[in-house]
């Protein structure tokens, strides 16, 4: 592999520089909030030919945007959108119900960092390949390489600023192969000289997708202590599938097929039809209602037509008092068809996200080629033909983690596992496992399992795994989260992401950012539309809709069929 990147990087950087400036974005429609940030938006080539060009979206820093670090962000899927991901998680902007405008994520990462979103692999979002529009067949290698070469045309040709600067490759889901994959490649380049951005410090791993036996082993377990289980089954599951053995240490996923290390059935066997029952929404016990992505969140529907940012949220926002002055006060503003705290915002962003992205404005504001316009035509918050046609070849991610552990020599390498806790996809216990397991072959020591704290509140649990190197990596949960953390808690996922580039090994610390933000004053003369555009939002296990024929919250799909992962296409 080595001295074929070698060549990709010759024939590569011979490319004529791009200005930054020309994809800079000067007026992104519908955003209600005045902006302290530059963004920029554009292509990055993914191979010499320069035929493949992987869409991206730069939001700078709100904080020192010369010298804070770079982050790099994937989705998973695999084939779904990190500009999906940036509007209805991390990012600094959210869509309103109706789509046609933006408010602002007050605890967007880019409050730390420099966001790098990437739409990956081609055929995801506004990514696409010029020659063959229909190209969708792709696998971990390929992807791996396609990431790594729009990393070389970022840092040299696109956004040479960046070229010094530190930087963390972070995403979730299947990320938890991508990430691997490239930081194996980064690594390599590093050490030979192919890669001549020295400044990789780590990689974030938000439930992850890297090892496909434990994440189904702990799922079983996962379910029955959530009441998901019968007890009479429960008893039957341990007879065939464990002998009345030590349950923790049974093996579940023996008795399911695959052909494809993506859809899962059983085997045919009594502990294979109980395990593919226990796991999927063909029968009970999931209900045809049930979030698998977050174990608590409810949709009901229909959702009420009224704005998150009515005059009246903005007056109670800026009069905190307004509760015990008027009897009103909290009256009004209590959401009543969501049991989150933001208004049941992952139960439409994606319709919303779909509307705003396929806007001609909006697309022209980001400069989108009209070559896509002319043959794709339409953004999509997942591809489904590239996740049907997917090749899998690290169903079990170890020797990636063994690679980058044994050759990385950047001092204070680090390397971060965070799951929320109530995720029914990518659990947290099976990525645990997978860590320790990784952890013990690598002579890692483990530290005291300690709860991390956001705002004087419990927001989780951590442990650090030490070599004899600088090298760490850390184990988190953030309580009450489900697959997309950085939405389902964003101020504990801000925190914790802060202090992970900050080399804080105290993930309570807060040094550095507003856990109490207030967010901006909306631009004078500008009153955010009420207008629905999307109606109503159905939720199975099987299915995630929206009026406006998006997937809701569906943009990283890891899919064990109707095993580890209910399909949202």
């Amino acid at each position: 592999m080595i001295p074929l990147l070698l060549l990709l990087l010759v024939s590569f950087t011979s490319c004529g520089a791009q200005n930054a400036a020309a994809d800079e974005i000067t007026n992104l429609p519908g955003v209600t909030f005045n902006t302290n940030f530059k963004q920029y938006s554009g292509y990055l080539n993914a191979n010499p030919q320069g035929t493949w060009k992987l869409h991206y979206w730069l939001v700078e820093s709100q904080g020192n945007a010369a010298t804070d670090p770079l982050i790099l962000w994937l989705n998973g899927g695999p084939g779904c959108s990190s500009v999906g991901g940036m509007f209805e998680e991390l990012g600094p902007f959210y869509p309103e119900r109706d789509g046609n405008s933006l408010y602002e994520n007050v605890f967007s990462w880019n409050k730390v960092a420099n966001v790098l979103f990437l739409e990956s692999p081609i055929g995801v979002g506004f990514s696409y390949d010029t020659s063959n529009a229909s190209n969708v067949m792709t696998d971990d290698d390929t992807v791996a390489n396609q990431n790594y070469l729009a990393l070389i045309d970022f840092f040299t040709n696109v956004q040479p600023a960046y070229a010094n600067r530190t930087f963390y490759i972070t995403g979730e889901s299947y990320a938890g192969i991508y990430l691997p994959t490239l930081a194996q490649l980064l690594v390599q380049g590093i050490n030979n000289g192919s890669f001549p951005y020295k400044n990789f410090q780590g990689m974030a791993i938000g439930n992850g997708y890297m090892n496909v036996k434990y994440l189904t082993n702990s799922l079983v377990l996962w379910s029955n202590y959530h009441g998901l289980i019968a007890l009479e089954d429960w008893e039957r599951i341990k007879m065939f599938c464990c002998n009345n053995q030590d349950v923790d240490k049974c093996n579940f996923y023996s008795h399911l097929n695959t052909s494809d290390n993506l859809n899962f059935v059983s085997d045919g066997s009594v502990c294979g039809n109980y395990v593919y029952q226990t796991l999927t929404d063909q029968s009970p016990p999931w209900p045809q209602n049930q979030d698998p992505y977050n174990f608590y969140q409810d949709c009901y529907a229909p959702l009420p037509t009224t704005s998150t940012s009515s005059p009246m949220i903005n007056f109670i926002k800026s009069h905190p008092n307004i509760a015990a002055t008027s009897p009103h006060g909290t009256a009004s503003i209590l959401w009543y068809d969501s049991t989150d705290s933001q208004r049941g915002f992952s139960c439409w962003n994606g319709g919303a996200t779909y509307h705003y992205l396929n806007t001609q404005l909006v697309q022209a504001a980001l400069h989108i080629n009209s070559s896509w316009q002319n043959t794709v035509k339409t953004w999509h918050g997942c591809n489904g033909p590239i996740y049907g046609s997917y090749k899998v070849k690290y169903s079990d991610t170890t020797s990636l983690f063994q690679y980058i552990i044994n050759n990385v020599k950047i001092p204070n390498f680090r390397i971060l596992v965070y799951n929320g806790d109530v995720d029914t996809i990518c659990n947290y216990l099976g990525d645990s496992w997978h860590i320790r397991d990784l952890a013990s072959s690598s002579n890692m020591k483990s530290q005291p399992r300690t709860p991390w704290t956001f705002r004087n509140q419990i927001a989780g649990y951590v442990q650090r795994y030490t070599g004899q190197s600088s090298l760490t990596i850390d184990v988190l949960t953030v309580k009450g989260a489900g697959h997309f953390v950085p939405n389902d808690r964003p101020g504990p996922a801000l925190q914790m992401i802060a202090n992970f580039i900050g080399n804080i090994a105290n993930y309570s610390t807060a040094t550095g950012i507003d856990v109490t933000p207030q967010g901006p004053p909306p631009i004078t003369g500008t009153t955010p539309s009420t207008t629905m555009t999307t109606t109503t939002t159905t939720i199975t296990t099987t299915t995630v809709t929206t009026g406006a024929g998006a997937a809701s919250s569906s943009f990283l799909l890891v899919a064990i069929s109707a095993v580890l992962l209910k399909k949202l296409f």
